[in-house]
């Protein structure tokens, strides 16, 4: 994996743990004015289900008409700070908004405020949905701690395999060259013993004739 891709397997994985985390504590995850969270009831039936991952578009609160689905903090005193996301019915005059879920029987009993709005929804992310549909959200908290840690340890391992790899080829290459080097040697020394050998035997050859030069 190169370096680039290792990058960008560790961002999708951060963001996806991010995203899995907020959506199971119940917050926003938000990223360059998009949010992502989670729905935790089936007030917006069939529109939206129960446990989908959504998200929502930060935006100008003036621009916003009746139909348009909104997330926003709820200030019902039932469900106080928890985030709502139901359709607009209405805007009133004093720009507040009625609110209702598509499932829901009637109007919510308190008026959304502009400054309590996260943002307009623009889709489901099935991904997300797919991902927590397997387990329970501490086996997914739990799952979302293994993958990362299982993928440091491969790494780590891969690493370690290289280096071994690169090593024991150095030592290869170090080994063949002084093999090369010893054998070198012993034909340079084999050499010089040879012409050695050639020297005394031709002073021997040149010693005999000029004994019998001698005797002659």
């Amino acid at each position: 994996m190169t370096i680039l891709g290792s990058a960008v397997f560790a961002v999708l994985l951060s963001v996806t743990v991010y995203i899995m985390v907020c959506g199971c504590t119940g917050r926003t995850a938000s990223f360059f004015g998009y949010s992502v969270l989670k729905v935790v009831s089936g007030s917006m039936e069939p529109s939206i289900h129960e446990g989908d991952y959504i998200y929502i578009k930060k935006t100008d609160t003036d621009s916003l008409k009746a139909g348009d689905i909104i997330s926003f903090y709820s200030q019902d005193e039932r469900i106080k700070g928890e985030i709502n996301t139901h359709r607009i019915s209405e805007v009133l005059s004093d720009g507040t908004f009625v609110t209702k879920g598509d499932a829901n029987k009637t109007e919510d009993s308190v008026m959304v405020q502009k400054d309590s709005i996260i943002g307009r929804y623009c889709g489901k992310l099935r991904f997300f949905r797919w991902l927590g549909s397997f387990a329970s959200s501490k086996k997914l908290l739990m799952l979302l701690v293994i993958i990362p840690t299982l993928c440091m340890a491969v790494y780590e391992v891969k690493t370690i395999a290289e280096i071994k790899i690169y090593s024991s080829r150095e030592e290869a290459l170090k080994a063949a060259e002084e093999e090369k080097e010893r054998l070198m040697q012993e034909a340079v020394e084999k050499e010089v013993q040879r012409l050695k050998m050639q020297e005394n035997e031709k002073k021997e050859a040149n010693s005999d004739e000029s004994r019998k030069d001698n005797e002659g």
